[in-house]
C-alpha cells in the first residue's frame, strides 16, 4: 500500500483531549510531509481556527492543502486558492434562520470570510464557545439586515444537546433533503451544501492533485467523520463512535495516547 495523502479530522484524532499535537504525532507528520506525503486537516473548523496546528507541522507554505467547514471548501493555503468549493446562498440562510427561530434553537451563520453571523441577540453558549476557539468575529443582526449577497459556508444550530434534540425531531424530511446534515458535537448540528461532506472534498482535491483514492490515508472519530472513513484506507481513533469504528479498515490507540501518530507510522513510514 503506497499512501500519497493522509486526510485527517483533528478534534478527536489530530489533537488530544487538550487541543493539544504529541509530539509523536507531530513528528510522524513532519516526516510523512517529507515523503512528499500530503498532510491535509479536515475539519469544521474555518481556516483562522486550524493556522496554529498547521504552523504546528510546517504547513503553511509550499504546496499544502486544508479543506474546512465539513468539505465546503478546500483551500491551497499558502495561496489561498480555492480549489473545492460547494457553498450555500442567501436563500438557504433565510430558510434554515427562520426555521431555527420557529423550533426555539439557536442558530449560526458561517461565511467563507470566517465571519459568525446570529440573528437571536441572546447568544448561545456553544456559539461563544466556537467564536473563541475558531477565531471568528461574532456578528449579531437582524435577518432584515443580512445583504442578499451572503456566501455562507454552512449554518449551524448551537445549544445545549437536549435542545437540539427536540428540535431535530421537528426538522422537516424535505430539510433533510436539500441539505448534507451532521451532529458534529452533541452541542452542534451542521446544514450544509449536499457534496459538501469531509469524504467527496478528499476525494476532489486529490483528483486535482493526481491522487487515487487507494492512495488515500483518513483517520476521524465521530459523526461527521462518517463520510471521510470510507474514503481511502480509513483509520478510526481508539475513542471513536462504534459506526466509525464498524467502517474503518482500521483502528489505532485514542487521541491521547498518539492514535494518528502510530498509523501513520505503521502505514506510511
Amino acid at each position: 500500500m503506497t499512501i500519497k495523502m493522509i486526510a485527517t479530522d483533528i478534534d478527536g484524532t489530530l489533537v488530544n483531549d487538550n487541543k493539544e499535537i504529541s509530539a509523536r504525532t507531530v513528528t510522524a507528520l513532519k516526516e510523512a510531509r517529507k515523503k512528499g506525503v500530503f498532510v491535509v486537516l479536515c475539519t469544521g473548523r474555518p481556516v483562522s481556527g486550524v493556522t496554529p496546528y498547521l504552523e504546528k507541522l510546517g504547513l503553511t507554505t509550499d504546496e499544502n492543502y486544508v479543506i474546512t467547514y465539513n468539505g465546503a471548501l478546500a483551500t491551497n493555503i499558502s495561496t489561498g486558492e480555492v480549489m473545492v468549493a460547494n457553498t450555500l446562498n442567501y436563500q438557504d440562510f433565510i430558510k434554515l434562520d427562520t426555521l431555527s427561530h420557529k423550533l426555539n434553537v439557536h442558530g449560526q451563520a458561517i461565511q467563507p470570510s470566517s465571519d459568525l453571523f446570529v440573528t437571536n441577540p441572546d447568544l448561545s453558549y456553544y456559539t461563544i464557545l466556537d467564536a473563541f476557539y475558531t477565531k471568528m468575529p461574532v456578528h449579531y443582526r437582524t435577518q432584515a439586515q443580512i445583504p442578499t449577497d451572503f456566501p455562507l459556508a454552512k449554518y449551524m444550530w448551537a445549544d445545549q444537546p437536549a435542545t437540539i434534540d427536540q428540535a431535530f425531531a421537528k426538522l422537516p424530511d424535505e430539510i433533510k433533503q436539500d441539505y448534507y446534515t451532521v451532529r458534529s458535537e452533541g452541542w452542534f448540528f451542521e446544514f450544509m451544501h449536499k457534496n459538501a461532506h469531509k469524504g467527496k472534498t478528499t476525494l476532489e482535491l486529490a483528483k486535482k492533485l493526481g491522487i487515487k483514492e487507494n492512495e488515500i490515508l483518513t483517520a476521524g472519530d465521530q459523526q461527521n467523520d462518517l463520510t471521510l472513513i470510507q474514503t481511502g484506507f480509513g483509520v478510526a481513533m481508539g475513542n471513536a463512535i462504534p459506526e466509525i469504528k464498524e467502517l474503518a479498515k482500521y483502528v489505532t490507540a485514542d487521541n491521547n495516547h498518539d492514535g494518528l501518530g502510530l498509523a501513520v507510522e505503521k502505514f506510511v513510514l
